[in-house]
């Protein structure tokens, strides 16, 4: 994109409040870990640092797992437009104690629209102790709920929720409904 994606601003609305907007549906707080406090500048909840700084999603949601003060927490990220809260709540009913509850489309586990419980916060800080930096690989170390299309399409028919914009002419796609 050639600039940050959380500050891309397409019909008068950053990209970090409209997934704000969205998650504020079914989470409170809704806790932003941008990597480093402030480097935003202001944002509509408060910040988490990092728990690994420069270690994105699995240090971002580790921070978040940390600081939250419930059990659960949705995380979506920054440049998913479409984040559902209507899937976030069909994750949550679903959930029965796994440490992450996964929706899968298409394109696999679906891990930046997905649910972690705090107990899964051990096995990210293992991962981040010994340098790991794939969350999709850190799947294979939690007991996961996946999610199949078959579960989730009625609570997002389209399967937008997994969407995320990329390139600059994806910003014309958030015209289109959903």
């Amino acid at each position: 994109m050639g600039r940050d994606k959380a500050l891309l601003v397409h019909d008068g609305i950053r990209m970090i409040d409209r997934v704000h907007a969205r998650l504020s549906q079914v989470a409170d707080p809704v806790l932003f870990a941008p990597g480093e406090i402030g480097r935003l500048g202001p944002l509509p909840g408060p910040e988490v640092a990092d728990a690994v700084p420069g270690a994105g999603p699995l240090g971002a949601i580790a921070a978040g797992l940390a600081a939250s003060p419930h059990e659960l927490i949705a995380v979506a990220a920054v440049d998913m437009p479409w984040a559902s809260g209507a899937v976030f709540g069909l994750l949550a009913e679903l959930w029965s104690g796994e440490e992450a509850v996964v929706p899968v489309d298409v394109d696999g586990p679906q891990v930046l629209h997905a649910l972690y419980a705090r107990r899964s916060l051990a096995a990210f800080t293992e991962a981040l102790d010994r340098s790991a930096r794939g969350l999709r690989a850190l799947l294979d170390d939690l007991d996961v709920r996946y999610v199949t299309p078959e579960r989730w399409a009625a609570a997002d028919p389209s399967g937008r929720f997994a969407a995320n914009i990329n390139r600059p002419e994806d910003l014309a796609l958030l015209a289109e409904p959903g």
